[in-house]
């Protein structure tokens, strides 16, 4: 929050290629300042969705060679060992297209990135999918600061609370499945081990 002024200083000032580099290395507040630089007509706003989604390709890209590279090292990491276990649940629930949610569930974006350079996604795959992800998050984030403008840093907190929410959201319907998935299958052994008892009558 304190240093959303800081950067739509530094939009203003250096444009596009601000953008470009708040995108790889900040991310969501740095689109949605663009959004609004661009509002006050220091850029283009389709210019604006296109460099902040290279930016955060790029980024991706290199998170995702670090994965395929360090693989090892990155299952033994803190922030994978923290995050890691939602990815795998979300990556088995929709696969390889959680690449294009996880810029959207807050704290998932790095260890979704390393997640599939380290399971060894095809480079092609991965950076189509990704591409897809990119686009509609800058196209999103900036468009919201660009129609929010005259109230950024309300807007801001909101995008935070919201990516906290919807990362709760999330965990709340994975543990759901988890246990009707753990009923199941006590069920479902309950069962068979009532069919495979033998009758108490027996053969007289």
């Amino acid at each position: 929050m304190h240093n959303a002024p800081f950067l739509e200083n530094v939009l203003v000032h250096y444009g596009l290629v601000a953008v470009f580099v708040g995108a790889l290395l900040e991310g969501d507040i740095s689109v949605i300042l663009a959004g609004v630089v661009a509002h006050l007509g220091f850029f283009d706003l389709r210019a604006a969705i296109v460099v902040g989604a290279g930016g955060g390709m790029v980024a991706d890209v290199v998170c995702y060679g670090v994965g395929r590279a360090r693989t090892a090292t990155i299952r033994d990491s803190k922030i994978y060992r923290r995050v890691g276990p939602l990815v795998e649940r979300l990556a088995a629930r929709i696969g390889p297209w959680e690449l294009a949610l996880a810029r959207f569930i807050y704290g998932t974006r790095i260890p979704s990135m390393l997640f599939w350079g380290v399971h060894g996604l095809p480079v092609v795959r991965f950076v189509a999918l990704d591409f897809v992800g990119c686009v509609l998050w800058s196209s999103a984030f900036t468009s919201l600061g660009f129609i929010a403008s005259d109230s950024v840093a309300l807007l801001i907190g909101k995008v935070k609370r919201a990516e906290h929410w919807l990362l709760v959201s999330v965990l709340l319907v994975a543990a759901a499945v988890i246990a009707m998935r753990w009923w199941a299958r006590r069920r479902t052994s309950a069962l068979s081990a009532r069919e495979s008892k033998p009758s108490s009558k027996g053969c007289e």
